[in-house]
Parts: C-alpha cells; sequence; structure tokens
C-alpha cells in the first residue's frame, strides 16, 4: 500500500475513533448554537521538508489555531503518526467549518490575515516547512456517533 493512502486510513480511523468518543459541542464552545450535523469536517496532512516538523508545530501553537479559531474555523483535533517513516515530517489535523460555503470564505479570510503573513513569512525565514499538503471534506453519515 503506498504511504500515503495508508496515511489516509490512518487519518480516517483516528478521526473515527475521535467521533465516536468526542462530543464536538458543547455549552462552553463558540460553535454551539450550530448542529453537529450541519458542520463538514477538513481532514488535512501535512509533510514538512527534512527537520522542519518541529518547527511547523510551533507555527500551529503560537499562532495558527488561533488565527483558524477567528476566522471561523473550530480546531478539532492535532496529531502526528506513530509509524515511524511518518512520525518526522508528517502532522494530521481535523478542522471543522459551519459549511462548504464558511470553509472556503474562512480559508480566504486566514490566508489575507495580515498576523498570518507575518506569522508564515517569520517561519520560513530559514526554508519552507511544508512541501505537501493534502485536504479532505467529510460529512457525517446517517450512522455517526455524532449526530447523537
Amino acid at each position: 500500500m503506498k504511504s500515503s493512502y495508508r496515511l489516509a486510513a490512518c487519518g480516517f480511523a483516528i478521526l473515527a475513533a475521535l467521533v465516536a468518543t468526542t462530543r464536538f459541542t458543547t455549552s462552553n464552545d463558540s460553535h454551539a448554537d450550530e448542529p453537529a450535523e450541519s458542520r463538514i469536517f477538513e481532514l488535512r496532512t501535512y509533510t514538512t521538508n527534512p527537520g522542519k516538523l518541529p518547527a511547523l508545530h510551533a507555527r500551529f501553537r503560537d499562532h495558527t489555531m488561533k488565527l483558524f479559531e477567528k476566522h471561523g474555523m473550530k480546531n478539532v483535533a492535532y496529531w502526528t503518526p506513530s509509524d515511524e517513516k511518518l512520525a518526522d515530517n508528517t502532522l494530521i489535523y481535523v478542522v471543522s467549518h459551519a459549511s462548504p460555503e464558511a470553509a472556503k470564505a474562512s480559508w480566504k479570510g486566514f490566508i489575507s490575515d495580515p498576523q498570518w503573513k507575518e506569522a508564515y513569512a517569520e517561519s520560513i525565514a530559514d526554508g519552507k516547512l511544508v512541501k505537501k499538503v493534502e485536504s479532505v471534506y467529510m460529512t457525517p453519515t446517517d450512522f455517526s456517533p455524532m449526530k447523537k
């Protein structure tokens, strides 16, 4: 099996486990007024250039996650693979959006945000961090535990 297929299967298995054990809307959640059923989820996989995963983690920890929320994206979960071949250069995460249209608007706002541009420029001063980004949009099935 190609590594990208293994990675996607790993990501979907992780997401399935997360969905089975996590409640996505709570009274303290900024998206609590939106039913989980109306949201779409985006599974993103970043492959970094050699040695750049710690810098990518720092960028997400210090800047990106806050900016995602600012632009209407909900941070769901972040992982690094346990597979040795992927552990040093891969970040997998899931964000959710109110709708496909909201996803498009959120990404447009995020990419044009001056804070993001500054954080991005600072983070790549010693070379680009990411060499490949994969994105898959998903909606819960009618039998998904998340729909309960």
